[in-house]
């Protein structure tokens, strides 16, 4: 399963002050972010792979030029899921992420942030700041499934080592801030997608589901008090843990809810 997000293509950096959907950046955002999910994909089939499933994530889930992926592809899009990776299960060989980003508060990551660019101010588990990169693959790592391939910037790709040291790398541009990077032509990420995908597939067996410490504690800081308030109204089970945060204990990561 391909996870795509939009943030991490090349030459893709947003403008300042808006979230990336809001933006003039958006169009393109979205079909270089397709071109790159596409470049895995046919590197996945190249491989042997029987089934690939392209799984939109961003915003709403509904980005992609989705007749310009691979046709051999399948897709998930759309919100409203129960979890991260929909329909995911214990039969998959791996998970790649497309267009990745840092996490929220990474100094001159481009477009930082974590699920919400005004919602979350940080995320912990068991006392460790995370991003999208580790929760969600921590959520395959619960079905024994593991991350293979992440491509974004440089600060995300260096993030994703760090939880995932085996974990096959493209970085698409080097941040220079939040909505400034020097980065590589389009056609040439691409193919270097290509390339990597299809080493961490040579790479199978090397590669780990990745998974945090049992029982997970979840602690979430929003950037305004008053969503704090709301979520702890809206969400069972949490509690508050500072003025503006709420913490958790989860059983599995199949309980995580962003």
């Amino acid at each position: 399963m391909i996870a795509v997000d939009c943030d991490g293509p090349a030459c893709v950096v947003g403008e300042p002050g808006k979230a990336l959907s809001d933006s003039r950046d958006m169009v393109f955002a979205r079909e270089q972010a397709t071109r790159e999910a596409d470049a895995a994909a046919r590197a996945l089939f190249d491989c042997g792979a029987e089934k690939v499933i392209v799984w939109d994530n961003h915003g709403v889930g509904s980005n992609l030029v989705f007749d310009k992926l691979e046709p051999r592809c399948e897709i998930i899009l759309g919100a409203g899921f129960d979890r991260r990776f929909p329909l995911l299960d214990e039969s998959y060989a791996g998970v790649l992420m497309i267009g990745y980003h840092a996490m929220e508060g990474t100094p001159d990551a481009v477009l930082a942030h974590t699920y919400s660019p005004w919602a979350y101010a940080e995320i912990r588990a068991n006392g460790q700041p995370v991003g999208e990169i580790a929760l969600d693959a921590a959520v395959a790592g619960e079905l024994e499934v593991p991350l293979i391939f992440v491509s974004s910037d440089d600060k995300g790709c260096a993030e994703a080592r760090q939880f995932a040291p085996w974990v096959e790398t493209v970085e698409t541009k080097i941040a220079y801030g939040r909505t400034c990077a020097y980065s590589k032509h389009p056609s040439s990420a691409e193919n270097e997608i290509y390339q990597r995908v299809t080493d961490s597939v040579n790479k199978l067996e090397s590669m780990q589901a990745f998974k945090f410490a049992k029982p997970i504690t979840i602690e979430i800081r929003f950037k305004k008090i008053f969503k704090a308030f709301k979520a702890r109204v809206k969400r069972s089970g949490w509690r508050y843990s500072g003025f503006s945060s709420i913490m958790r204990e989860h059983s599995s990561m199949l309980e995580w809810r962003c």
